[in-house]
């Protein structure tokens, strides 16, 4: 079991991991009254894209994951018009008889009572460990969180106010992991948030994300694949249409340009690692005496390393 580990758990790849390469600004002043109609920036810095690495996996690996597996949903509602909408965020928990398994076997496994399930295709995304709240620690349960398409959709069962021992005679996705946990001994569920609330997802990407950041893997095992896709979206069945990641303004959603700070202003501190790194921070706009923005647009050149 100590074999398993999280993921940003490791030493940097190189000396430029987390070295600064440029700043991305957005000056939508009129939509940043939450942060007085200040100008938001990004920090934006060198990533090796590794999942080992401390500097580079939660805005390296993760982000960069987290957009091909939103590109795959898309690139599947394309080709089969399985709607991106309809993409739930699902659990499926390993039983013990399984522990000591390989990983591969587990794997397979869970595959197979995902589709007992009724979610036939989508994206596994592998976790080893959970969180005591009491003790504040973790301890070792692997499972799995699966963002997938579900027969028949979880709408019935999510407005549904029977009470939970009626959906054992029930077809519906509630009746029916029940009766494969009842089987196998495994749990395929909705993941819940801290209510215990079933809701609604909102973005594949943020789920994706937010799943990553704390995945993990089996030490001594070669390319170990913490990224799974299985059903009509396994990896063989097609090529993913992959998009140019755009930055996006955390207040307002705006894409971001390549910019500069202003002269005058107090230095940021601007390598990951170091401390008082800001990897976002807000500066009261700024036009010079052209009225031109401080950065540079398409066509201008850039600042920093190339992309």
């Amino acid at each position: 079991m100590s074999s398993y580990d999280i993921v940003g758990r490791d030493r940097p790849t190189n000396g430029f991991c987390g070295k600064h390469r440029s700043f991305y600004k957005c000056g939508n002043t009129e939509a940043h009254s939450s942060i007085g109609g200040h100008d938001f920036y990004h920090n934006n810095v060198t990533t090796c894209r590794s999942f080992r690495c401390r500097l580079c996996w939660k805005y390296g690996w993760c982000v960069s994951r987290a957009n091909s597996i939103e590109c795959r949903f898309l690139t599947a509602e394309k080709l089969f018009g399985f709607p991106v909408s309809s993409v739930e965020h699902v659990s499926a928990s390993v039983p013990k008889r399984l522990y000591d398994s390989s990983p591969q076997v587990m794997d397979k496994e869970a595959v197979l009572a995902l589709k007992r399930s009724g979610v036939p295709s989508g994206v596994k995304i592998f976790h080893p460990f959970r969180k005591d709240q009491a003790r504040r620690d973790l301890y070792f349960s692997p499972h799995f969180h699966v963002l997938a398409w579900i027969d028949g959709g979880y709408d019935r069962c999510r407005s549904c106010v029977k009470t939970a021992g009626a959906c054992w005679s029930c077809d519906g996705f509630e009746g029916v992991v029940r009766r494969v946990h009842k089987d196998d001994g495994w749990i395929v569920s909705l993941a819940k948030n801290e209510n215990g609330v079933v809701e609604k997802r909102e973005s594949v990407f943020g789920s994706a994300w937010y799943q990553l950041e704390h995945s993990g893997f089996k030490r001594g095992v070669n390319r170990f694949q913490i990224i799974e896709w299985f059903g009509r979206v396994a990896k063989r069945k097609f090529k993913t249409e992959l998009r140019k990641f755009e930055m996006r303004c955390a207040v307002c959603k705006d894409t971001m340009e390549r910019s500069f700070v202003p002269d005058g202003v107090e230095p940021i501190v601007a390598n990951r690692g170091e401390r008082g790194f800001l990897k976002n921070f807000t500066l009261p706009h700024f036009e010079d005496e052209d009225g031109q923005y401080n950065h540079l647009r398409d066509g201008e050149g850039r600042i920093g390393r190339d992309d």
